[in-house]
Order: structure tokens, then sequence, then C-alpha cells
């Protein structure tokens, strides 16, 4: 029975090479649709949150060298009293690098300063022979199972993907912590915008209104309103309120928003960060520096990094441990154990609950229970000033609402969903805000066309709709979200293994995953941007 269900994961890991192909058919596309024959441009622009999906779309509407037309005002409305640029975990960015920098080279710079180039991934598990008669000497504390040279297989795939990820002879890699890109996108946004990030405003409703020729309210949890805009945009995140009001026409009274029916994988993370301190010396460039390396044990594995935290900033240390949870068999629960309901998504990143010392114990006691080689993630938490544990959730990449809904009474206006209020997607391709950055750059150029094109309407006589626009953006940016949603899930359970026969059929695979290309090819599809 277990050997038939991981036949089915190799199988699945194999299907999902190729990026969706094309867009399932949505539910809203067989439902009349309201006519907007008046259309009007795209002129004040609504931003619900300031995550890295927020920022970049900031960027995308008002900092864009590719702009064209007039330009486009915009506001952006955190629930949060500020930003924490401690929260987070490291991050690479690949494709996103290469859309900020169509977006705007000035800010790709800055990005790019903050961070360190990322040039090779190594698997890496417990010794295959480390004892019995034919085994050889035991040389090194772990098996080397791929290595991934990551310029290498770019450019051993040319076409398309080099264009993509090579930009000006630089490969387009880059890891650095989540708040240290957050901090770098908020701190090159333009004066006139950084003037027009809102905080400790939680979104509660959106109203149509027909004044003024139409438009959207925001109201806010403090009483205050907002308005009117031409378009909101949902960057609000797995817990988002603009998604509530595209699936279901309504936002709930409520302060736990719902997660849209995501499902506990029954896979858990947690996460050490040792930070740069005062006194502290630059690393200079080294091959430690420049890898990710994952490491294998039984039923969970670690993932090790050196992280960029800022322009002339010593850079941070984190290892990551993802485990399986024991009272769960995948998305099941165990019968007979006594545990909430809820599992704890930890969508706003807080820091452990549990004292610094006793999150650090249970990480070195599941590291040792786990059999992980312990040679760098042992050291990293040890070291380690910030913990955090978050459960991963699966959501649904097959929407039946769409990312997008008119708003009743608005004359025409819509709202729309972004990065992982839009699709949401586990950590184990680690695309999230690559995803986020070219969601944000496909939006801004639809909206661009389509004011474009109603400048034009006049003398060309073609037909323009801003649900059109939203459509084609749903579009471009559904099938390599989905794609990466369902390998990124499958990866997760194939990663953390099991014990015995499992353990060993995962380190397996990877081995034939790294000499057959199959690492490669899932890597690079994931990487190059699909705007």
């Amino acid at each position: 029975m277990i050997e038939s269900k991981f036949s089915f994961v190799l199988l699945l890991t194999f299907l999902c090479q190729r990026t969706v192909p094309f867009s399932p058919p949505l539910l809203s596309q067989f439902i009349p649709q309201p006519k907007t024959l008046d259309e009007k441009p795209i002129k004040k622009v609504a931003i619900i949150g300031s995550g890295i999906a927020g920022l970049s779309l900031a960027h995308a509407l008002t900092n864009n060298i590719n702009a064209k037309g007039n330009p486009i005002e915009v506001s952006i409305y955190e629930s949060r009293s500020s930003l924490n640029y401690k929260g987070g975990s490291g991050i690479q960015l690949n494709g996103g690098m290469s859309i900020l920098h169509k977006i705007n080279p000035q800010v790709h710079k800055a990005v790019a300063e903050a961070s360190l180039p990322l040039k090779k991934v190594r698997s890496r598990a417990k010794p295959w022979f480390e004892s019995g008669f034919l085994s050889p000497p035991l040389t090194a504390p772990f098996s080397q199972l791929l290595e991934l040279d990551i310029e290498e297989a770019v450019k051993a795939t040319g076409g398309d993907v080099q264009d993509q990820l090579i930009l000006n002879g630089n490969l387009q890699c880059f890891t650095m912590m989540r708040g240290t890109l957050q901090k770098a996108l908020m701190e090159s946004l333009p004066s006139s915008t950084k003037e027009c990030v809102h905080y400790g405003k939680t979104l509660i409703d959106m109203q149509g209104t027909e004044d003024n020729g139409g438009g959207i309210i925001c109201s806010f949890e403090n009483g205050i309103t907002e308005g009117p805009f031409d378009l909101v945009v949902g960057c609000d995140g797995i817990r988002s309120v603009v998604k509530q009001y595209v699936e279901n026409g309504v936002i709930a009274p409520s302060s736990e928003p719902q997660a849209g029916g995501a499902i506990y994988s029954g896979i858990r993370i947690q996460y050490a960060v040792a930070d740069a301190h005062s006194g502290d010396q630059l690393i200079p460039e080294s091959e430690e520096s420049n890898e990710l390396r994952q490491y294998f044990g039984d039923g969970a594995y670690a993932l090790a990094g050196t992280y960029g935290a800022g322009k002339d900033t010593p850079p941070v240390r984190a290892a990551f441990v993802i485990f399986q949870d024991d009272n769960y068999f995948g998305p099941f629960k165990k019968p007979n154990i006594n545990t909430p309901s809820k599992v704890n998504e930890n969508a706003d990143w807080s820091q452990d609950k549990r004292s610094e010392g006793d999150a650090r114990a249970e990480c070195l006691s599941r590291i040792k229970r786990s059999n992980l080689p312990d040679v760098e993630i042992t050291p990293i938490v040890e070291a380690a000033d910030r913990f955090f544990e978050l459960g991963i959730y699966f959501h649904n990449p097959f929407s039946l609402k769409g990312w997008n809904r008119e708003v009743k009474n608005s004359k025409g206006r819509f709202c729309v969903l972004s990065g992982d209020a839009a699709h949401a997607m586990p950590p184990f391709l680690g695309q999230g805000a690559n995803q986020a950055v070219q969601d944000a750059y496909c939006l801004a150029s639809r909206i661009f066309e389509f004011n474009s094109r109603l400048e034009r309407r006049g003398e060309e006589q073609e037909l323009v709709s801003m649900q059109i626009a939203l459509k084609q953006y749903q579009e471009t940016r559904w099938p390599p979200t989905a794609s990466i949603t369902v390998k990124a899930g499958v990866l997760g359970y194939l990663e953390t293994g099991g014990k015995g026969f499992l353990s060993s059929f995962r380190d397996a695979f990877f081995k034939f995953a790294g000499i057959t290309g199959v690492a490669r090819k899932v890597f690079l599809d994931g990487a190059t941007p699909r705007v």
C-alpha cells in the first residue's frame, strides 16, 4: 500500500514537469456578466496589503519605466501598525529579479545590493553506507544526492530560460531575508507613493458608488472610508478579505477571515534565524555563502543557507527544519489524537510563543530524532536569535469564481487578487515571492494596455473592457502558479519522506533526479518568468 502511494507520487512529479498549458473552465466564464459599456480609464488604485505583492504592484504602477499614458494614483492600506522587517524567513529570487529589472533597473539594483548571489543548490542525506563488512570507509557525515550549478543549467537550457535568467551576463538568482526584500522595495518607492502608504487600516467592506462617474468606496475597521477607486487589488495574503468579496460578493464581519477552504498538509516548518550583530564582519563571497544546502533525514529534511540582510550589512544565517506532524498522516488526522482542530498557519510570521531556549531545544531534539546530518544545521540553530514555526496548508488553485469580481453598484469597477491572495502555494519550491512580483508586472501591464486602448477606442473602434483585461491577466498567471502549487505539494511529501524504505526511496529518487536532469527542469520551470 505504501509502495503504491509513493509510486503515485513519483508519477505525479513527472506529470508536473510541464507548466500547466491551459486554464480550466471557470464557473464565472459561464455566468452572464453585466455589460459595462461606459468604460473609464483606471486612474486611482487601492492596494490592500503592503507585503511583497503589494509593494511590487506599487512599483509596477508608479515606478515603471515602461508605463505609458496618464499616471496612476496608488494608495496602499496595511492592517498592521508598521512593517516588521525582522519577520519572515530566507527567500530566493530568480524570475522575480528579472521582472524587477523590467519594471525599473534602479529597483532591481537596490534589491540586488541587499541580497547575495545564489549559484548552487545541493541535496544531501545521511551516509548510505554506515556499517557493514562491504561498506566503504566513512569519509563524510553525509552522502551527496545531487548538485545543481544554476548558471551552468541555465546556459545549457538556453532559449527563453537563458534570456530571462541571465541579464547583462549576470545570473538572476539571489537569496535574502523576506524583510530585507520588503525594506528594499519600500525604500525605493517614489516619495509620492511612500506618502500614500497607510498603516492600521483593516479593510472590512467595499461598496460601489455611482457618484462622480462611479467607483469603489473602501471601509476600514477604524470607521474611516476611502475612495472612490477605479480598482481595488487584494494583496492581503492567505487570509485575504478581498478574496472573500471575489468569492461571495460580501466581506464577512469577522476578525478572522476564512482561509478559503485550505487543507492542513500535516507538514510543519520550524525556522531558526541567526541574525547579524553589531561588529560582525561581512562574509566574503564564497562557495558557502552562494549555496543552499538541503539535508534529508527520517520523516524530515532541513535547508541551510546564508541570506542577504541589506546593503553593507552582514548577512544572516538561517536553517529550516521541515517535518511531518506526529499527529497527522499526510492531511489526515490520526485517530484518538486530542489536538486542536485548527493548526496555526502563522500568516503574520509571529515569533514562536515558546521561550527562545525551549524553541531551540525542541528544534535540536527534532534534528537528532530525525537523524538529519547536523554538520551545518545544528550550529545555526545553536546560534539562532529568532524562531518561527508554522503549519503548511494547501490552497486550492482551481478557482470556481476566478480572481476578480465587479463591485456592485460601482458602474463597472472591479476588485482583483494578486500574490498569495490569488494563489497561495506551499514553500517547497521557493517561488512565492517570485510569483508575486510577476503578478504585479502582469497586472500593471494589462492596466496600462487597457488605458491606452481606451484612448484609441474612437480611432480603431475596438472593444475595450476592463473585465477582459483582468481575464487576460488571470489566464496569463494562473497556469504557471497552479503548476507550481501542484509541484510544490507533491515535493513537500516526497522530501519529508518517512522512515526505512520511504527514506531510502526519497534519497534514491533525488539521486535519480539529479542524474537525469529532472531536478534541473523542475527548478528552471518554476524560475522562468511567465508574464
